[in-house]
């Protein structure tokens, strides 16, 4: 949800910084205020600013001074962070104001002591230390379940925000391609308020419809209509348009807020993934959130790059692997037309190496552990639900999910997904293949498969074999449900060449994913294929790493490896839409 009527103070920018390695912060009241010659900027991750900084897990300290003008007075003031972490801590003049866990969700905290006419000062205290309970788990920076680095810090941008005591808390926005739209506007006010709801073209310079409604009553305000004329929302022609929400009371203007919207259908029957009644299929990547200095803040830049760089090479869809990403990140998806998988933070991808099948099993069992599970799908859901580049969500990636208790686990959280938003189908990135016991409880079945690269090594044409026969299997088992293979790939270290080709070289990378390619799309019941990955990511330290994870096609800073250029013919001689 966004606002043109807010006032805001932007907080990004350079902060006070200091490390916390013997956990002496909290005794000595640093949330008060302290000193430090050290500066760190915000929003980026802590571990790159500084080398000495690089390896480091724990609790550190930011630090921000901040004016605030007296004409805001009787405003309330929320401190809004659109992404840090792990585990965040704010204070506002030495005043606990909140606390989060979770590094990929925005949060807010109500603040009651600002200072107007007056200089503010904000400490926040970030806590990346590792854990088994945490979303993604692990039990130190190099011993995870996860294979992206455990970056800490404030990554994405911090602001406050400045709302009238009659404002909109929330807007869950509906639509279909033939021009339905249903809007429920939760809306919190002292006395009955009358709503101006406006349909306006994406920059806002024409107003196609509006309505007014009055004398309603405080709490939720539902709205639906359909409007002729507007155009759906698809990748080859992705029309935005924005609705506005105007909160009146006596003829005064007290909040205005907006969604920029797509109108568009996504249904699963059939086989098939429909987007506006066409099946669709999915060509693309699996992506991380992850960039030189930055870490875990990709500059807009960088997003304007990449997406200029999937359009030329064909493709039109990817997941938020493995985690939910930015809001600049998904406006583009908005922007230019993608096709976006959602994917919380559950990701469990190495969790057999951290504990047994037994500990596996409780941790699945735990109810604490599902509640707190729920409440990450919950904060994701709520940031972007509303958009219509978000045409399904991935209850998680690679569970242990050959384990009953974590199949059970599978089932009651993709139940969850369906009850906070019908609206979308759910599927769950599995690399257990045929031995899976949760493929039947999701909409579409998604597959990551590195057969030819930590199986069958050295041979593609065997690993292509293998894995296409475990394919045909799961599509025998489930023959009414579409499949999407939502990782394959090997890495390759730029300007390392074999002729034939040999593991780690160009050529072996592009081979691979030249077979997978050609032999998965002869098999109909195939609606998608995403490359693992789009750009090589930082990982933790492991023998098998080579410090990043190099199954990127272009590099760390987005330089094209020889699989760029064979993947774009193969991504662009496929149709967007299904026969």
């Amino acid at each position: 949800m966004k606002s043109w009527f807010r006032p805001k103070i932007i907080l990004d920018g350079f902060w006070s910084f200091k490390i916390d390695r013997d956990f002496v912060g909290d005794k000595e009241e640093w949330f008060k205020g302290f000193k430090s010659s050290d500066v760190i900027y915000v929003p980026s991750s802590w571990n790159e600013q500084n080398p000495e900084w690089d390896q480091y897990t724990g609790v550190a300290w930011y630090q921000r001074d901040f004016y605030v003008d007296k004409l805001l007075e009787g405003r309330m003031a929320w401190i809004i962070f659109d992404g840090a972490g792990y585990k965040t801590s704010v204070w506002v003049n030495g005043k606990f104001v909140g606390d989060h866990e979770g590094s990929f969700t925005q949060f807010k905290f109500r603040v009651d002591e600002i200072r107007f006419g007056a200089f503010n000062r904000v400490v926040v205290r970030i806590d990346n230390t590792p854990s088994i309970y945490s979303f993604p788990p692990a039990r130190k920076l190099n011993e995870t379940a996860f294979d992206f680095f455990h970056y800490g810090g404030i990554h994405r941008s911090v602001y406050l925000e400045f709302v009238d005591v009659c404002h909109v808390n929330d807007m869950t926005i509906h639509t279909s391609h033939a021009g339905d739209l249903k809007a429920d506007i939760s809306v919190e006010c002292n006395k009955n308020f009358d709503a101006r709801l406006i349909l306006m073209d994406k920059e806002r310079t024409e107003i196609i419809s509006e309505d007014i409604v009055r004398g309603v009553r405080p709490g939720l305000l539902r709205f639906e209509r359909r409007y002729d004329g507007v155009k759906p929302w698809s990748p080859e022609e992705p029309n935005l348009y924005v609705f506005a929400v105007e909160i009146y009371v006596n003829g005064v203007l007290r909040d205005s807020v907006y969604e920029r919207i797509g109108f568009r259908s996504v249904e699963v029957r059939e086989g098939r993934v429909y987007l506006n009644g066409k099946p669709v299929f999915l060509k693309g990547f699996g992506r991380h959130e992850d960039f030189p200095v930055t870490g875990k803040y990709v500059p807009g830049s960088v997003l304007v790059r990449d997406f200029y760089l999937m359009r030329k090479i064909g493709a039109n869809s990817f997941r938020t692997s493995h985690y939910p990403y930015s809001n600049e990140h998904l406006d583009l998806a908005d922007e230019f037309g993608f096709m976006v998988i959602l994917e919380p933070p559950l990701c469990y991808s190495g969790l057999d190496r951290l504990l047994s099948r037994e500990e596996v099993a409780k941790l699945f069992s735990s109810e604490e552990y599902l509640a707190k599970a729920k409440k990450f799908i919950e904060e994701m859901i709520r940031q972007h639900k509303n958009r219509p580049s978000v045409i399904m969500y991935s209850v998680m990636n690679e569970p242990p999910s050959d384990i009953p208790e974590v199949a059970e686990a599978i089932k009651k959280l993709a139940e969850f997904f369906k009850s906070i938003d019908p609206s979308r189908p759910v599927t769950f990135a599995s690399h257990r293949s045929v031995r899976d016991l949760a493929l039947g409880y999701v909409d579409v079945i998604s597959l990551n498969y590195y057969r030819g690269w930590y199986s069958e090594w050295g041979d593609i044409d065997k690993g292509v074999e293998v894995m296409i026969n475990e394919v045909e299997e799961i599509h025998r088992r489930y023959s009414d449900k579409p499949i999407i293979i939502t990782e394959f790939g090997a890495d390759a270290y730029l300007g390392l060449h074999s002729d034939p080709p040999q593991m780690w070289s160009e050529e072996y990378q592009a081979e691979l994913i030249k077979k997978y390619v050609e032999a998965l799309t002869k098999r109909s019941y195939i609606i998608g294929l995403h490359i693992w990955n789009f750009a090589d990511f930082r990982t933790p330290q492991n023998p098998l790493r080579t410090i990043l994870n190099r199954k990127g096609i272009y590099t760390r800073d987005r330089q094209p490896k020889l699989a760029a250029q064979i993947v774009s013919q193969l991504f662009n001689s496929i149709p967007t839409y299904m026969k």
